[in-house]
């Protein structure tokens, strides 16, 4: 009994040995398979995470709960020259400009996807890509402690196109130029649009410069549309440039930002509109709460009596101790020029949620 027990474990034992050994040898293959994968494609990873769901309260008594900004993004970092970025979230955050789209695409989709190469000799970007327009076209959606500025809101300053970009800086000193379609995704007039910034910033209390944006357009890609910018025709060729000063200081906790814009139209081989606006944002803001206050207007169209929007919004935000759950009540009134007054005040109730912390301001 005892020698038929012996014999038959120890005619068992290697075969369990066989099955241990395979599974060493898988696993080590694996690990050594996936050492080479990570040295052959570098470091994939998520580097941008933002849930910023809010409630909106308007005139005359409306409400409604939306999503908002909130987008996360991959981005591959093959070596310390070369990476790539990809954004998911809602279409509106390109902000495609008025001059092409009536509405705002909400629908969930890429919101930037591009290619980039970094030296001493500057930073290449290319693809689906943030213009940085000014100081506040800069700033990531996690960035603001305001909502959008009328410029951005009304869509006559992009946020992302698809197109390339070269940026360089040294000792404080920055400039940056770009190629977009003005359309967005597509192109169907086969025009270009460019951004330009030039600039001075310096470590934790100045930012000032200068930005400018021109393109065309033409009637296959504005007929049937609402845009009244400047009194453009749309039935007919147009030249856009715009130009903004900024200016950005924080030399404490209190902070502002000035940011100042003018653009013309040009149709029939003359300047045929001009629009105007600007934003002054003063601010508070300490480790657990912050303090806002924004004056913003915008003149739509110079040739046009009683056109112009002016917005005054009042803000508090608190924060967690490690500042990566934000709670934002911001208050806006609005002004129309002259005898219309619409009802369409607003109380905004954002809760912002990240991993990352990087304040600009």
């Amino acid at each position: 009994m005892f020698g038929a027990r012996t014999s038959a474990s120890i005619q068992f034992r290697p075969k369990r040995v066989s099955v241990l050994a395979l599974l060493v040898f898988l696993m080590c293959h694996s690990l050594t398979a996936q050492a080479a994968i990570t040295e052959q494609l570098g470091t994939v990873g998520v580097t941008d995470l933002l849930i910023k769901p809010f409630f909106l309260l308007s005139e005359p008594q409306k409400g409604e709960f939306k999503l908002g900004d909130s987008s996360v993004e991959m981005t591959w970092l093959m070596d310390k020259n070369f990476q790539s970025s990809f954004r998911i979230g809602p279409k509106s955050l390109r902000n495609t400009m008025v001059h092409f789209q009536d509405e705002a695409d909400d629908s969930i989709g890429i919101v930037e996807g591009y290619a980039q190469f970094s030296s001493v000799y500057g930073q290449i970007r290319y693809g689906l890509l943030p213009i940085q327009y000014a100081v506040e076209g800069e700033w990531q959606e996690r960035q603001l402690l305001f909502p959008r500025s009328l410029f951005f809101k009304e869509r006559l300053n992009p946020l992302r196109g698809l197109g390339a970009m070269y940026s360089v800086q040294h000792n404080g000193y920055y400039s940056s130029f770009s190629v977009f379609n003005g359309e967005g995704e597509n192109n169907p007039d086969g025009l270009m649009w460019y951004a330009a910034k030039w600039g001075y910033r310096k470590v934790d209390n100045l930012n000032v410069g200068i930005s400018a944006l021109t393109g065309e357009s033409n009637p296959t890609s504005t007929t049937g549309l609402a845009d009244r910018v400047a009194s453009i025709n749309v039935e007919e060729d147009a030249l856009w440039r715009q130009g903004t000063f900024y200016f950005l200081w924080t030399p404490s906790e209190w902070k502002a930002l000035i940011e100042v814009t003018a653009g013309e139209l040009f149709q029939d081989d003359r300047v045929s509109g001009k629009y105007s606006g600007g934003h002054v944002d003063l601010m508070y803001d300490s480790a657990s709460w912050s303090g806002l206050l924004r004056y913003d207007t915008l003149d739509p169209d110079s040739n046009t009596d009683n056109d112009a929007i002016r917005e005054i919004s009042v803000g508090i935000i608190f924060k967690n101790a490690k500042q990566t759950s934000w709670v934002k009540i911001i208050g806006t009134k609005r002004f129309e020029e002259g005898e219309r007054q619409i009802p369409n005040d607003q109380l905004r109730l954002v809760w912002q949620l990240t991993p990352l912390i990087d304040v600009v301001y």
